[in-house]
């Protein structure tokens, strides 16, 4: 005979508690499985160039738009892309690039990109060198020279003539 307890949703049989025990512990486990699994995918590999093309066309069409406000979303990872999309409009902003890219890296998460092509008919060829950044999977542009101040105190590393 078994003995019968009341439960929050109503009468048990005592016999069921080490079923319902293993049942809890193997979905534990399978959670915790689970669990490991995904953050083991999430671990940015700093190598990798992976999102780097989509974000550098991305960049070369907000240029070619002269869209500032989407070229400040777009630099939003750096705490100064406001005043960076601003210089980099007025400085490239509006001259129809047509570029294609070439990538290298020296340091881990570090890569090194040179834009080269054209611009509007008439104007100069585009060769300009970016430096990006890989951090948490996401990209972001170094600033442009003058965007961020200088600290107080800093050397300045301007080469003498």
């Amino acid at each position: 005979m078994s003995r019968r307890t009341s439960g929050p949703f109503g009468p048990r049989s005592v016999r069921e508690r080490p079923r319902r025990r293993r049942v809890r512990w193997c979905a534990a486990g399978v959670a915790t499985v689970a669990l490991l699994a995904l953050t083991s995918c999430a671990e940015d590999d700093p190598t990798s160039t992976e999102g780097l093309d989509p974000f550098l066309v991305t960049y070369v069409q907000l240029l070619n738009d002269s869209d500032e406000s989407g070229l400040v979303r777009h630099l939003s990872a750096h705490p100064h892309g406001g005043e960076d999309a601003k210089a980099r409009i007025a400085a490239y902003g509006g001259q129809g690039w047509r570029v294609k890219w070439t990538k290298a890296s020296e340091f881990p998460g570090f890569w090194n990109v040179r834009l080269r092509g054209s611009r509007d008919p008439g104007a100069t060829p585009v060769d300009v060198a970016e430096l990006l950044a890989r951090e948490d999977g996401e990209w972001s542009l170094a600033p442009m020279d003058g965007v961020v101040p200088k600290p107080d105190g800093a050397a300045d590393i301007t080469r003498p003539e």
